[in-house]
């Protein structure tokens, strides 16, 4: 049973909208209240956060925003420094709590909250009446959906190379949870950093914006499987529920929804009843070699996506109609080209044939629409079905987070840059510790020409992966587009990514320093003896040394190899220099774009 206090705050079971007038007569009853009154700056705080989103500007809820428009800093604030912003959002936390379970808020209607990791405040009825009365009248505002992240399940089973199986039954509580309308259920990138580490819950449910986590582990010895499981309010470190589940192995595909149902349940949420699955994916053999596969691609290095798609091969052909391991064989594939590491014109047939029969086999799944769709935007340009694959995933599983990252990135090759941005943002919010993540959310500001929340979000990403490519590429992107050179070299000399080797010899040229910018050209023509080179890493040389009809061949060429960026060609600043010449509208149409 939850404490009164606790059930307040997660209490997730209520989907009723509450007006913006009765949202500010609470936020007026709340100000007013001894607590506050005595806090003008806990107050300015407050009525800033929930005016701002009464009006849907989301986006200046940000720190540096806040800093500036609420504790009177100046534009040469670094929240690295001074973290104003973030302990005063800790006392308003703390206020608010007590203001509603020992104030005078303990019998009002309305809870505005402010969840920990977030400077958007959240709207809820806690009163039933009150929220028909609401539903009646149409109320506008969106409640919060409660939050939740299953962290990996740990290993106590005497064979210590079961951990596989382990994070393959999180894996599966999470999918399981996805399907759920209204819940916002933390990816497995994200959940699956704290795997193996000590860390108070309290710092995981800030860190992923998490109201409640749910933890436990598995024992698996001989036919027997033991499973724990609880819940754990982040905020409060309470524990909210516990159960046990005793099974043999061979039920363990029923156990793991049993599971995510005890959970659906504990949060008073309707989960649907489990679709049916396909003959193969009820096979023990099939599954446990399926999950050993998956481990090779969550690493995403060239070395383990090769091995994963040799592991998910050796699946298929023993068991011909498992419907997820065909789509391993189109994500590893799909990874491998957008990483650069192979050509997308050489792995186009394998992973186009594997996600259409994984497709075919499972048309009810999530992962198996959501990397069709993917397929069909990036290689194939085929843009409507992407959108509509898109929206299958999402109809079978609310919160997919992959799913809306490949949303958006389709919106943004045809340049619906905010319908981009929602989409983006909703991954984002799903998958909070994904590097990806934060990198995207960085383009499409940069896109805006929003630079300095651009540069926010690439330093998000390089706390959580120092290295990674993709976040490297857009930060020189990001430089050279503000005409600063110099930074552009510094991060991009580095880097042995070709795109980057590309971008760094255009930095050069725009600098004037010629002979350096032949050293860059000089260097892919050696990586090219290798290794993979995409034709457009000599594409982004070209168009800084501004020799145009070069450019425009190897443009050709690397739509010819599906080179994944070239689809950004509607949009993407860099290409300015070549857009009004009548061969650029001849490489749209072959995209499916129009200008």
């Amino acid at each position: 049973m939850m404490p009164p206090s606790i059930s307040l705050e997660i209490r997730a079971n209520t989907v009723d909208a509450v007006a913006p007038t009765a949202v500010c007569e609470q936020l007026a009853r709340i100000v007013n209240s001894p607590g506050f009154t005595s806090s003008a700056r806990l107050c300015r705080f407050l009525i800033h956060i929930v005016n701002k989103t009464l009006e849907g500007d989301l986006d200046s809820l940000k720190e540096f925003t806040i800093a500036m428009e609420v504790f009177d800093r100046t534009s040469d604030y670094d929240p690295n420094i001074d973290a104003i912003v973030r302990v005063e959002a800790r006392r308003l936390r703390s206020k608010l709590k007590t203001y509603y379970e020992q104030g005078q808020g303990m019998n009002d209607p309305i809870l505005i909250g402010l969840r920990p990791g977030s400077y958007v405040p959240v709207f809820r009825w806690l009163d039933t009446h009150r929220a028909n009365d609401s539903r009646e009248s149409g109320a506008l505002s969106e409640p919060g959906a409660p939050s939740i992240a299953v962290l990996p399940f740990v290993n106590m089973s005497p064979d210590p190379g079961q951990d596989y199986f382990c994070d393959g039954i999180s894996e599966e509580i999470i999918n399981s949870l996805t399907q759920v309308a209204g819940l916002k259920v933390i990816a497995r990138t994200s959940a699956f950093q704290f795997k193996g580490v000590s860390i108070d819950i309290r710092e995981v449910g800030q860190r992923l914006d998490a109201d409640v986590v749910i933890e436990g582990s598995v024992r698996k010895a001989g036919d027997q499987l033991r499973i724990a499981a609880q819940a754990i309010h982040t905020e409060s470190g309470h524990h909210l529920w516990s159960e046990m589940f005793r099974r043999e192995l061979k039920d363990v595909f029923a156990l793991q929804e049993e599971i995510a149902q005890s959970i659906a349940a504990f949060l008073r949420l309707h989960m649907p009843k489990a679709r049916s699955r396909v003959r193969a994916f009820s096979n023990l053999d099939a599954y446990t070699r399926y999950l050993k596969a998956r481990v090779l691609l969550n690493q995403q290095s060239p070395e383990t996506l090769r091995a994963a798609v040799q592991q998910f091969r050796s699946v298929i052909e023993r068991f011909p109609d498992y419907a997820v391991a065909y789509s391993g064989i189109a994500a590893a594939n799909c990874f491998l080209a957008l990483f650069g590491f192979v050509s997308g014109r050489e792995i186009y047939p394998e992973a186009n044939s594997a996600a259409e029969r994984g497709y075919a086999l499972d048309p009810e799944s999530g992962d198996t629409c959501a990397i069709l769709a993917g397929v069909r935007s990036v290689f194939e340009h085929r843009w409507d079905d992407a959108d509509m694959l898109c929206e299958r995933a999402l109809k079978v599983q609310p919160g997919a987070a992959a799913a809306y990252m490949v949303r958006g990135m389709s919106l943004l090759c045809r340049g619906q840059i905010n319908a981009a941005e929602s989409a983006l943002r909703r991954s984002s919010e799903l998958d909070p510790l994904s590097p990806g993540d934060c990198a995207r959310m960085a383009y499409v500001q940069y896109l805006k020409g929003e630079y300095q929340a651009a540069e926010e979000h690439l330093r998000r990403s390089f706390e959580l992966d120092r290295d990674y490519p993709e976040a490297r590429f857009y930060q020189g992107l990001l430089h050279l587009q503000q005409r600063e050179y110099d930074r552009a070299i510094e991060c991009l000399s580095p880097s042995d990514f070709p795109l980057e080797i590309g971008l760094l010899a255009a930095g050069y040229a725009r600098k004037g320093c010629g002979a350096q910018a032949l050293d860059c050209v000089e260097k892919l023509s050696r990586l090219k003896e290798t290794q993979y080179v995409t034709p457009l890493a000599k594409a982004f040389a070209a168009i800084g040394m501004e020799h145009f009809d070069l450019a425009f061949q190897r443009l050709d060429e690397a739509i010819d190899h599906k080179t994944s960026f070239v689809n950004m060609l509607l949009v993407e600043p860099f290409f300015d220099p070549i857009r009004c010449d009548p061969r650029f509208n001849r490489l749209l149409k072959r995209l499916n774009l129009s200008n």
